[in-house]
């Protein structure tokens, strides 16, 4: 599993392994497999360009998914995008009084199952439960949430 982590901010963001582990836990869980996926950890000023471009809500959120579930040439399959903000992780994490690199590792969490074609705006509750379900069973397998 390729994992790509560009950070376009001076945050601290989620170690590649850890975010390695993330996915190879939630895929596991969920039956599926791929080769690639992406995340980028951006400031509030990026994220209300991004928010604003593909959401038409030119203000911050805490993570956009764009999902591509595509095979590249080389025949690896892409899961897509994951775009966090970890200005707004922060600001998440400190209202939750929980710590910051909890917070990211819950977007990821969330942005991941996005991409898997999970939606809680159109669901009935079934990716929050989802989201629920998985936290414990990564943090047995070491990446904990």
């Amino acid at each position: 599993m390729r994992i790509v982590v560009r950070s376009f901010q001076i945050r601290p963001i989620i170690e590649a392994d850890r975010l390695r582990c993330l996915v190879h836990c939630v895929l596991q869980e969920v039956g599926l497999g791929a080769d690639c996926v992406s995340f980028a950890f951006v400031d509030d000023q990026t994220m209300i360009d991004y928010h604003g471009r593909y959401a038409d809500v030119p203000e911050p959120t805490d993570v956009l998914a764009f999902p591509v579930q595509e095979r590249d040439p080389d025949g690896e399959l892409n899961l897509g995008d994951v775009v966090i903000c970890t200005d707004q992780a922060a600001r998440q994490a400190q209202r939750a009084s929980h710590s910051y690199s909890f917070e990211l590792e819950v977007l990821a969490l969330h942005g991941l199952l996005h991409l898997l074609g999970y939606d809680h705006e159109r669901d009935s509750g079934q990716m929050h439960s989802l989201e629920l379900r998985l936290r414990p069973q990564i943090s047995r397998r070491g990446a904990k949430l």
